[in-house]
């Protein structure tokens, strides 16, 4: 899937790291100190609570995860093996990763199925180790990408913590501000962290801020346990890959054919108005495929807006669907981005009738109804290319 989700999460990947020193070299040799504690030993594991009010929504989710890391010297992604699990909500472990020196192997016990991830997704679940995250932010210190301000030292659980902040990001948009703040809070006896959380602030998107919060509190080290299993790091007996999926006649795949009759639709907006697409037949309509998340799709909100505005008045109109999207979700996206053109929303039988199966698609529907463009995916020139479809359409 083009754009996925996962891209947005990387400019807020989870940092930790020790820092007493007050200036940039200081800070370096700290971060590397806390690395030849950990690396000091053979092994060692942790826990983590992480509280996190998701990019685009209003809700927490509370993920538990359980990490063991196993040394391995000659490594040069992580210098360890590890096994993580992660437990989202009250339910059993949903997930574990594996990272065996080589692969990053997805794991579901649920149906005992493995995946091995991608480069990029190995890349990320790597900086999610502890490990990872300070080897990142020793990386940033020594090319002066990001600064640290030590703030006045705190109290967590009855433990005196040193409080350091680290400025990811700190700037002006529009003047608005755009900011990726990092609290960390280091246990004094330990030296290790106690609880990180980040905050952001991020104007990238659409016309509005796009709100961050996560909070992770670690517990529970341990250091040299006899008892860590090797084989606990590889894909367990009796795990498979995921059945193949039944492959589709052609016809049923492929993007729908130019000039053929664009399938006919009846959809509520958010706020409960009813459209269909008979309705704005006489019209050139550009039909958004979206969800909430998808990197292209919250690219493409300003230049739809755009759009709306500079043909309003004259035979154009947006129709934004989504097919996983709440009602109450989108009015809430719809109220934080400014968005002028509407969305409908519980899609799933339009998005089928269409073939879409990447986000964001762009159908263009001329005026007597059928399909006179579409393309995948959004790239820089969108409004440019858009604006000279709708204005070829609208000369017919």
């Amino acid at each position: 899937m083009i754009y996925l989700i996962r891209r947005l999460m990387k400019p807020f990947i989870c940092l930790a790291f020790v820092l007493f020193g007050a200036n940039v070299n200081a800070q370096i040799v700290s971060v590397q100190q806390i690395i030849d504690k950990m690396e000091s030993h053979k092994n060692f594991s942790y826990r983590a609570v992480n509280r996190m009010r998701e990019i685009f929504a209003k809700d927490t989710v509370t993920t538990q995860i359980h990490t063991v890391l196993e040394k391995v010297p000659g490594d040069k992604s992580l210098s360890y093996l590890f096994n993580m699990e992660t437990q989202k909500g009250n339910d059993q472990f949903t997930y574990t990763d594996l990272y065996n020196g080589q692969q990053l192997i997805h794991t579901d016990p649920k149906d005992s199925t493995y995946q091995i991830q991608s480069p990029q997704m190995m890349g990320h679940t790597l900086q999610s180790t502890l490990p990872g995250r300070l080897k990142w932010i020793q990386g940033r210190l020594e090319k002066g990408l990001s600064k640290v301000v030590k703030t006045n030292d705190t109290i967590i659980n009855a433990v005196g913590n040193y409080h350091l902040i680290v400025h990811i990001k700190d700037t002006l948009i529009n003047k608005e501000h755009d900011y990726s703040y990092v609290h960390l809070y280091i246990d004094k006896l330990s030296g290790m962290p106690d609880c990180i959380i980040i905050r952001s602030r991020d104007m990238s998107f659409g016309n509005g801020a796009t709100m961050y919060y996560s909070e992770t509190h670690y517990s529970d080290y341990k250091f040299d346990e006899g008892n860590i299993n090797i084989a606990s790091m590889t894909i367990p007996n009796g795990f498979h890959p995921p059945k193949e999926q039944p492959v589709l006649p052609k016809e049923q795949t492929d993007l729908l054919a130019l000039g053929s009759v664009a399938p006919g639709w009846t959809l509520y907006t958010a706020d409960g108005k009813k459209t269909s697409l008979t309705q704005l037949k006489g019209k050139v309509v550009l039909m958004d495929f979206y969800f909430i998340g998808c990197a292209g799709c919250m690219l493409s909100l300003k230049p739809l807006n755009n759009l709306y505005e500079k043909y309003k008045g004259k035979n154009f109109a947006i129709a934004s669907i989504t097919e996983r999207d709440s009602k109450k979700a989108v009015l809430d996206f719809e109220k934080n981005y400014h968005l002028r053109y509407p969305s409908y929303i519980n899609a799933n039988d339009v998005v089928r009738s269409y073939h879409v199966k990447a986000f964001p698609t762009f159908y263009y529907i001329d005026k007597k109804g059928k399909i006179a463009n579409v393309h995948v995916g959004y790239g820089d020139d969108f409004e440019q290319k858009a604006t000279a479809i709708i204005d070829d359409l609208l000369k017919k």
